[in-house]
């Protein structure tokens, strides 16, 4: 095993000396993903013995993985990179490919995120999950899913990274498709399946492209040679614009979005799983590691990649719009998250696509502080089914007496997502909004304000909705035997507390600074004072639509059901028609093709040959029975005929006429 430190300003690789991190970092970034990885092969075996050994035995695993990807941050802090290496594949002509691990701020950052949300989703899966039926099943895709992120994120081998990528994209068909008794959930995995692949094609093409060209997989020697040699614009645009069509793919970015709501369908701590700490934070993390390894710092947004940057930032701004008007009328209460989800990772890309070091920072920033609100959001989500039995909020209301914990921890998540002060949310979009403000992106700008204060609207909506009011809901019955509404259990309420905890402390002034200490950002981030004015702006607008619709009761939400918003309400409900357009296009048209391909191509064509064949044989053997009558007079009158004809033969050879 080799070890390697990663000196960013000059782009070299040289050995490091000390022995601390020779002793205790070679193993960390390999224990973080194989022990999940690997481990889990071993889940059912132990769910034989018990259900709760079983549960134990997964916890367990994503503990160790959490503790050594945790104890990689005091090493990588400052900037501070390291690469960890061993040799995997002998090529022909003699080459050793090696398969390398890249310890950064970045690569540890995410394994936190992955293993330690994941974690706390696990620890609420043992209440949530108590009565399911097929729960080996679960548990190993959902360790085998935070060991793949874990590769993922961790890999140097772009090699690495693509198998890391394609276990996220089965684990996450697996799990959404965990009720398969259920016709839709059956059809939201393949959704999410066929719709994911789509990107991962481009990506995989991207990968070829990088390798063909520079003749290695590993990022941080492609990274050497863009140092010494410069950039390709033109072969680097176009393998950035593929990965970034991946990163579409995985990160539900229009017009890939369409599997992400749809994916609502498996288990609430998968959806939470999903969205927070692994798949849908895949592409983000491609892209921010691209801009960060790839293209040196110091050369965003002047490396000729305009194409590339112009691209993500307007797909970006436009479906944190997109998305965000669709949330505003679901009624499905995790449905609600998943949109947020789309919209918020959209502000991700929008801000890296910024091309500066201001929007790389503020992007990853918030993708820290999503993962901690979005994971709180969706579980508290999941303690409301859980408790009423039904994902409609038009059956909730009034919750709130009756789920005090679950209400609170709920409302910490509400005004994060919105961007209120002092929770996470509003630092880290604030960031992103001076991010576009410095660059004088105003057409993005704009699009992000409108999304922003949308999101305010939905976000109170769901709030008001779910917990406040009177009660709307039927007879309530429990799995468990608990008659009547109750809060959850403290298993599944203490991860609510820890997430609310941290959605409210990431983006206080002094985390934001050690946040770029950690990554050795030096300069410090002025904050335009029209940057102040937007979020002012944002959630004045906002929390006053929420207040007139949701919370004061005057204005009656069903009116926009009616009158004049009518159309547009039936064309947000309707998700703008693009699933059916797409069903009826790609699905149908898809199987009309293969109908018309069974019935011209294959029936008529190669079944066609197969019994034009067999009938040219079978009238081959009927002319051949003419000459077999089974008389043995024809017979021998044959033989001697043709011993005669030989005969004449032999005897014109020998007098020289033949």
């Amino acid at each position: 095993m080799r070890i390697w430190h990663v000196d960013r300003d000059e782009h070299h690789l040289r050995d490091r000396s000390s022995p601390l991190i020779r002793v205790m970092l070679p193993y960390a970034p390999w224990i973080a993903w194989l022990l999940p990885i690997l481990g889990s092969a071993l889940v059912p075996a132990f769910f034989r013995i018990h259900k709760r050994a079983g549960e134990l035995y997964s916890i367990l695993l994503i503990a160790a993985a959490a503790a050594a990807s945790f104890s990689m941050v005091p090493d990588v802090y400052g900037g501070r990179s390291l690469l960890v290496s061993v040799p995997w594949l002998v090529l022909p002509g003699g080459e050793v490919l090696e398969f390398g691990l890249l310890v950064d701020p970045l690569s540890v950052l995410m394994a936190c995120i992955a293993t330690g949300i994941g974690l706390l989703i696990l620890v609420y899966s043992v209440g949530y999950m108590a009565h399911e039926e097929g729960l080996p099943r679960y548990w190993f895709f959902m360790t085998f899913f935070i060991g793949g992120m874990t590769l993922l994120v961790l890999s140097d081998n772009l090699a690495g990274l693509y198998i890391g990528w394609e276990i996220v994209g089965i684990c996450s068909y697996a799990l959404i498709s965990f009720y398969y008794h259920r016709k839709e959930a059956r059809y939201a995995g393949i959704k999410a399946f066929v719709t994911t692949r789509i990107g991962d094609v481009m990506l995989f093409a991207a990968i070829a492209l990088l390798f063909a060209k520079y003749g290695t997989l590993s990022v941080s020697e492609i990274a050497h040679e863009v140092e010494l040699h410069g950039i390709e614009p033109q072969l680097m645009t176009l393998a950035m614009l593929l990965a970034f069509g991946g990163a579409m793919g995985k990160s539900a970015q229009f017009p890939l979005h369409v599997w992400l709501p749809d994916a609502m369908e498996g288990p609430t701590p998968v959806s939470a799983l999903i969205h927070a700490a692994t798949m849908v934070k895949a592409g983000v993390y491609l892209m921010a590691r691209f801009s960060w390894t790839l293209i040196p710092v110091e050369h965003l947004g002047t490396s000729g990649l305009d194409q590339w940057y112009s691209l993500m930032i307007s797909i970006g701004a436009f479906t944190s719009l997109f998305a965000a008007t669709m949330g505003l009328v679901m009624n499905d209460i995790k449905r609600v998250v998943a949109y947020s989800t789309i919209s918020q990772l959209a502000l991700m890309f929008t801000a890296i696509g910024a091309g500066s070091i201001y929007g790389w920072t503020a992007g990853t920033y918030h993708l820290l502080s999503h993962s901690a609100f979005k994971a709180l959001l969706f579980l508290a989500a999941g303690s409301v089914i859980h408790a009423v039995g039904t994902n409609d909020i038009d059956r909730m209301g009034g919750l709130r007496r009756y789920m005090p914990v679950t209400f609170y921890t709920a409302l910490v998540g509400v005004l994060s997502l919105s961007g209120i002060p002092p929770f996470s949310g509003f630092f880290t979009k604030d960031l992103i909004v001076n991010s576009l403000l410095k660059g004088g992106h105003w057409v993005p700008l704009a699009l992000v304000t409108a999304a922003s204060v949308l999101t305010v609207v939905y976000s109170f909506r769901w709030l008001s909705r779910v917990f406040l009011g009177e009660f709307r809901g039927g007879e309530v019955h429990h799995p468990d035997g608990h008659g009547g509404l109750h809060e959850s259990p403290p298993v599944m309420t203490t991860p609510l507390v820890v997430l609310a905890a941290l959605a409210t402390v990431i983006g206080l002034p002094p985390v934001e600074e050690q946040f770029l200490h950690f990554f050795g950002i030096e300069e410090h981030i002025e904050v335009d004072p029209m940057a102040y004015a937007v979020s002012a702006l944002i959630l004045g607008t906002g929390l006053l639509f929420s207040y007139l619709y949701f919370l004061s009761g005057r204005l009656d939400p069903a009116s926009v059901r009616s009158g004049a918003l009518r159309p547009i309400h039936t064309l947000l409900v309707n998700r703008y028609y693009i699933d059916a357009a797409f069903e009826a296009v790609f699905v149908n048209g898809f199987i009309k093709l293969a109908s018309a391909v069974r019935r011209y191509v294959e029936e008529r064509v190669i079944d066609g040959l197969n019994y034009a064949s067999a009938r040219a044989f079978v009238y081959f053997v009927q002319a051949f029975r003419y000459i077999q009558t089974g008389s043995s007079n024809v017979n021998v009158g044959g033989i001697a005929i043709g011993i005669f004809l030989i005969l004449i033969f032999l005897l014109g050879r020998l007098l020289g006429y033949f």
